[in-house]
């Protein structure tokens, strides 16, 4: 039975061919395995790469979307569901409510936030879903490496490998979401330090 991914991913335009192409690719992968693509809703740049060819090889897509971008014209109308909201908030909410397992294309400051949290909520162990790193052309390497920092200098607890793992092609990244539910980080209570949002007391999600 298929899943439903997360993906999280860049609305920009006129991104180098090589983002599009894994963009392409990962939905690809996704229609072939019959999982489902939980996204941020929008009709540009990686997302709408991603959505379009989920459709075009015959999977589903739900997508979640702020208003204000529906305003604007950006949202994926041909999505086989579509939720609009009215905060970025109750965006990351619904996708999250909706998710089995979580993946992260290259994107920007948004992707790198929704990424972050759900890193963080698993190291609070508030969920056990996977989290995956499609790292195209080393897009990642710099964020591996701060996390490897962080890791060795004690501001983490753990990273790569215990918290998410990393996918050099979109058919490994479906591989490793298919893991299913993982054992939660061990090694005493979560960090203090990282705080959780109102919605993720368990009532919205899995």
């Amino acid at each position: 039975m298929g899943q439903a991914i997360c993906v999280f991913c860049a609305s920009s335009s006129g991104l180098p061919e090589v983002h599009r192409r894994a963009a392409r690719e990962l939905g690809a992968e996704l229609a072939r395995r019959g999982h489902r693509l939980v996204y941020g809703g929008g009709n540009v740049g990686l997302m709408g790469e991603l959505a379009r060819s989920v459709h075009e090889h015959g999977g589903t897509v739900f997508g979640a979307i702020p208003r204000t971008l529906v305003d604007r014209e950006l949202a994926y109308e041909p999505a086989d569901e579509l939720v609009v909201t009215d905060t970025l908030r109750e965006r990351k909410a619904e996708m999250d409510a909706h998710a089995d397992a979580f993946l992260a294309l290259p994107g920007g400051f948004g992707t790198l936030e929704e990424l972050l949290e759900v890193i963080t909520l698993r190291q609070l162990r508030l969920h056990d879903r996977p989290v995956v790193l499609l790292n195209v052309a080393g897009y990642y390497d710099p964020f591996l490496a701060m996390v490897g920092s962080m890791v060795e200098q004690g501001f983490a607890p753990e990273g790569e490998g215990a918290l998410f793992r990393v996918a050099r092609t979109p058919a490994e990244a479906v591989d490793m979401a298919e893991l299913g539910p993982g054992p939660v980080p061990a090694g005493g209570e979560p960090p203090v330090e990282a705080l959780a949002e109102d919605w993720t007391d368990g009532s919205a999600g899995p």
